[in-house]
């Protein structure tokens, strides 16, 4: 017989099958061991500051258009590849050319300029996966983007609980 799972996400109940737990700030943070320290950042959060320029080609930076998004290829080098690495482990988003105001900001995050708080990040972006994935029955095998992030939780709750994966 295979387990099934379920998760509540700040009280809010996505049914993925019969073990429950609970995911919040705290739990992301002592899974991952990250602090939860820093600024509550989530996509939708606009920034107005142009400090952005500074991983822009100098030629592009007239052009830009953050509702659109940019072209990966207009980042200067390496912070090209780090919003590579951000689209394929952070955001696990699948559009790795486009570049969106939310990727600048965890630039500045890992370049130091800021703080935010990645379990909050990571949280808002589990939910949004969540209810997202519910809003398409039938399909949740082909989108389920964050995979990787929530195993790493199910281990940990496992291992704290003295159970295994088995």
């Amino acid at each position: 017989m295979t387990k099934k799972f379920a998760f509540t996400f700040n009280g809010e109940k996505s049914l993925i099958g019969n073990f429950y737990f609970r995911i919040s700030e705290d739990t992301i943070a002592q899974t991952l061991g990250i602090s939860p320290k820093g600024e509550k950042y989530f996509k939708t959060k606009q920034f107005k500051e142009k400090s952005w320029t500074q991983f822009m080609s100098r030629s592009r930076v007239s052009s830009i258009n953050w509702k659109k998004g940019v072209p990966r290829s207009w980042l200067i080098h390496p912070w090209d590849e780090m919003v590579y690495i951000i689209h394929k482990f952070v955001t696990c988003e699948g559009r790795y050319i486009i570049v969106y105001l939310y990727h600048i900001k965890l630039l500045f995050h890992l370049k130091g300029q800021c703080t935010i708080s990645f379990p909050y990040f990571l949280l808002q972006s589990l939910t949004k996966m969540s209810k997202t994935i519910q809003k398409q029955k039938g399909n949740e095998d082909k989108s389920l983007c964050h995979f990787g992030s929530i195993k790493i939780l199910i281990e940990f709750e496992f291992q704290r609980r003295g159970k295994t994966w088995k």
